[in-house]
């Protein structure tokens, strides 16, 4: 079995925070409270967003329609299958641990998460694109496969980072060199698993490079382009995020302009902020029983 099998053969699940999960456990301990305020929790969290994507879209629940974004999922789910799901991930917990290779903690790799799906939620309002539920969450989805590399093949990073010194080739393309895949592919392969809307698989399987996509979508570049400014930003940047700028065909099909990123970029800071005062105000985590 090759090292892609190996990987998606393993996993069943991702680890979310501890933290955010005893966050949300918490409010689903709550009778009044709203879809919102858990959206609200949910839609920080890339680990435990996935989880619940996945069991949206669960051939079990048996709807033909699949969910688009976070707030779908939540609505469909209700309150019982998201509290299975998010003890599932609280099980499973393990970002809290360093993301070998990355040279990311756990808590580095969910703040640039954050930080992508706000940027791609900014540049989509500004930008007036009407599915911007669908760019948030592949936003903060589009690294789902780093969680996956670090905790299995960790052994082959230095092997990596040492081709991408000789060689002077990006990150992405020593993965691929030494373990016959990288992470943006990995990512792709558990979304189309899990059973993702394909334009989500797409965003996460090419987000490193839109121009590999079969099509173009808006999605692709927004989060592509996020991704790059965040880093370029300072959000995240581990081994991976040296020399990382975005895709000039990505800026050129959204008609991107200086004054639209700058704006973008500052918006960002301020956005951030409310994301932490938001889950600073969060109740605190309490022992859970049912």
């Amino acid at each position: 079995m090759n090292v892609k099998d190996q990987i998606v053969s393993k996993v069943s699940s991702f680890p979310t925070l501890p933290a955010m999960a005893g966050k949300l456990l918490n409010l689903l301990n709550n009778p009044e409270i709203s879809g919102s305020e858990i959206a609200r929790v949910v839609q920080y969290d890339p680990a435990l967003a996935a989880n619940l994507m996945k069991a949206a879209n669960s051939v079990y629940l048996g709807v033909a329609a699949q969910v688009q974004s976070i707030n779908e999922a939540i609505f469909r789910l209700g309150s019982k299958w998201i509290f299975q799901v998010a003890v599932s991930s609280l099980i499973y917990s393990n970002l809290h641990k360093p993301v070998r290779g990355y040279d990311l903690s756990g808590e580095e790799l969910w703040r640039h998460c954050i930080a992508v799906a706000t940027m791609s939620d900014i540049m989509s309002r500004q930008l007036k694109i009407k599915d911007v539920g669908l760019v948030f969450t592949g936003g903060l989805l589009h690294d789902m496969g780093k969680i996956i590399m670090g905790e299995f093949v960790s052994d082959k990073f230095d092997d990596i980072l040492k081709l991408v010194d000789e060689k002077h080739i990006s990150f992405e393309e020593a993965e691929r060199e030494i373990l016959g895949i990288d992470h943006a592919e990995i990512g792709g392969i558990i979304a189309e698993n899990w059973k993702f809307p394909v334009s989500l698989i797409s965003c996460i399987r090419y987000h490193h490079d839109p121009d590999l996509s079969p099509e173009a979508d808006q999605t692709i570049d927004i989060v592509h382009i996020a991704d790059a400014l965040c880093l370029m930003q300072g959000y995240g940047v581990g081994r991976d995020g040296i020399n990382y700028k975005p895709c000039e065909s990505a800026v050129e099909r959204l008609g991107l302009t200086t004054a639209i990123i700058e704006q973008a970029t500052s918006q960002l800071v301020t956005s951030l902020e409310e994301v932490d005062n938001a889950l600073k105000s969060s109740p605190a985590p309490q022992a859970v029983g049912r």
